[in-house]
């Protein structure tokens, strides 16, 4: 019977890896990044990796950083509400980290999941909605770029730079706008801040963004 049981669930993974949706390329990696297929071993990620659906990563150590490049074309007949179009754009993550890029069991759904860590995602212009998803809320990205901070203790800090993005709390509430060169601030549990403006947090001497490095570059690379 445990025999049995072990050839089910050897086939079952050979069949999830067979069946792996690639998404995008994870075009720049610095270690430690791990990452965890959905129904296989996990693996060290490296450059040139496919990214399938459903693969979380899991970067370790101050220096790590991940950046994946991702185009998908969407045509869900069987569900036309959900989406019908194109995706493309570029995800980074530096430092610390978890998260999750898009669901197998949402084919129709642009999404990404951040648990923790610091984001950033540049999406094309004119293109399908992109929802990143945290513990504390959900933001819609379309044509932007936007920078998330995802903390356990502080909430998700969602900056933006160029474009807008709406901010969904999880605990309710209306939907919050928020338009280039502005920031909200989601706390666990609670509602969006107003939107504020990105330079007087940037400037103001005793700014949480002075501990956070946003770059899209990994550390201790030069500029190109």
């Amino acid at each position: 019977m445990r025999r049995a049981a072990f050839a089910l669930a050897a086939i079952g993974a050979i069949g999830a890896a067979a069946t792996a949706e690639e998404i995008g390329t994870a075009i720049q990696v610095q270690p430690q990044v791990r990452a965890f297929p959905p129904g296989a071993p996990s693996r060290e990620l490296v450059e040139r990796n496919p990214i399938e659906r459903g693969l979380t990563v899991r970067l370790t150590g101050r220096d790590a950083f991940l950046e994946v490049a991702y185009t998908r074309e969407f045509d869900c007949k069987q569900q036309p509400s959900l989406s019908h179009g194109r995706i493309s754009g570029v995800l980074t993550f530096l430092g610390p980290g978890d998260a999750a890029l898009g669901d197998r069991s949402l084919p129709c759904k642009p999404m990404v999941a951040i648990r923790r860590g610091k984001a950033k995602i540049a999406q094309r212009p004119g293109e399908l909605v992109v929802d990143v998803d945290t513990p504390d809320s959900v933001t819609k990205v379309k044509g932007t770029y936007a920078r998330f901070l995802v903390d356990p203790f502080v909430g998700t800090f969602v900056g933006v730079d160029e474009g807008v993005v709406s901010v969904q709390a999880n605990a309710g509430g209306d939907p919050v706008e928020v338009a280039a060169g502005h920031w909200v601030l989601v706390p666990p549990g609670g509602l969006p801040t107003r939107p504020a403006p990105l330079q007087a947090l940037e400037e103001s001497e005793d700014s949480p963004l002075k501990l956070f490095d946003f770059s899209t570059r990994p550390p201790g690379r030069p500029p190109p």
